[in-house]
């Protein structure tokens, strides 16, 4: 199976013609595949119809005239919580669209991981190379054959104070060369309350969802090149989105440091049925020139915002203001 994936540089190699050929004989590939499916359509309506009782905010959809009407699309996000999940499958439900979601198991428990098997995530294992390739196989496949594919293209939470994204990996733009589909960049913005929360229900007020306009990948094109055109795409609409509401992320300085702690916290240790562990995820997040980007902020021994992961300690998230 490992030699079915070429790499970039391989790929690179190629002529045009010889990258028309290689990507129709993954698709075929693909579609030869009988891959292990767990997916219930029953649940997911179960949780479709669910997750408005569910979620204690408001839902809000922009641009779904970007998202072509008659064919599927590759859609690759931002991912800044635990809540992506039951937004996926309540927004592509409301817009009719049949959805399968791309995701690690690496992170999750057995009943989590049931939960999203049920629900048509292409589940991979991150650390081990065969599942990763398996999957974006089988994540092609559900693509070719009509399911809309959504990627969290960034590969872990976002939980940086100011940036809109951390850098996306490569594989939301190889999936749309292989599938000849369109990306559809999206962004899920959930604004948050600007207080101290006691539960992690209380932190958000609504979450905007919006559809940027289709990005077509050519046989020609670079994939890292691309994936890096994508990424300023999606960072641009997360920062218009947050001009036109009232976000200012502009600097430190902007950052209601107690809140930050307060919902960062609450995020990654309050949500039901999740708990993020940073260490784990920080050999996922990617390098920008040979540099590791800060992805959370906590405080210091001497009581300093700096970079650094959140502990599961409630006596460290106060700043002073005295």
């Amino acid at each position: 199976m490992e030699n079915i994936l070429l790499s970039n540089s391989e790929i690179e190699r190629m002529s045009i013609e010889e990258k028309c050929e290689y990507y129709l004989k993954l698709q075929n590939y693909c579609l030869t595949q009988n891959f292990k499916n767990s997916s219930n359509k029953l649940f997911k309506k179960v949780i479709y119809h669910l997750s408005p009782f569910i979620r204690n905010y408001d839902l809000e959809i922009y641009g779904e005239e970007n998202i072509p009407p008659d064919d599927s699309a590759v859609f690759i996000s931002n991912h800044s919580n635990s809540h992506d999940f039951f937004s996926i499958i309540e927004v592509f439900g409301n817009i009719g669209k049949p959805v399968t979601p791309f995701g690690a198991s690496d992170c999750l428990n057995f009943a989590t991981k049931l939960l999203f098997m049920l629900g048509d995530v292409t589940l991979i294992d991150r650390g081990n190379k065969e599942s990763s390739i398996n999957g974006m196989l089988h994540f092609s496949k559900k693509i070719i054959e009509g399911k809309c594919g959504l990627i969290l293209g960034e590969g872990t939470w976002n939980l940086h104070p100011i940036l809109p994204m951390q850098p996306i990996k490569i594989g939301g733009t190889k999936v749309a060369a292989i599938t000849n589909k369109v990306i559809i960049p999206t962004i899920f913005e959930y604004v948050e309350v600007n207080d101290i929360c006691e539960k992690e229900n209380e932190l958000y007020k609504k979450c905007i969802v919006m559809f940027g306009k289709a990005i077509t990948v050519k046989t020609e094109d670079n994939i890292i090149s691309k994936t890096k055109e994508v990424q300023v795409i999606m960072e641009n609409m997360r920062r218009d989105l947050w001009r036109k509401i009232g976000i200012n992320k502009r600097s430190l300085d902007d950052i209601n440091k107690n809140v930050y702690l307060n919902h960062t916290y609450l995020k990654k240790f309050g949500a039901f049925g999740f708990e993020f562990d940073s260490e784990h995820e920080f050999q996922y997040l990617l390098r920008h020139n040979n540099k590791l980007i800060d992805n959370e902020y906590c405080l210091n021994p001497n009581g300093d915002f700096v970079p650094g992961i959140t502990k599961k300690d409630r006596s460290t998230l106060l700043i002073s203001t005295g």
